[in-house]
């Protein structure tokens, strides 16, 4: 079950920060390899936090040791 939570949070991460970095990129109106290497860099940036914030919230709930 744990391996199944694990992807399930990898999905929902990596949506958030795609989600966000393609939000990003388009308000800023950037195209080619600069918005996508902003893209890249944001999205990676956002997944990674969500994961970290996430896991100190279960943390912090007592839900995950």
């Amino acid at each position: 079950m744990s391996l199944i939570f694990n992807l399930l949070a990898i999905v929902v991460c990596g949506s958030g920060g795609t989600l966000l970095a393609w939000l990003l990129v388009s308000a800023l109106g950037w195209t080619g390899v600069a918005g996508a290497l902003l893209a890249v860099i944001a999205g990676m940036l956002v997944a990674t936090l969500l994961w970290a914030g996430g896991v100190a919230l279960l943390r912090a709930l007592r839900l995950l040791r």
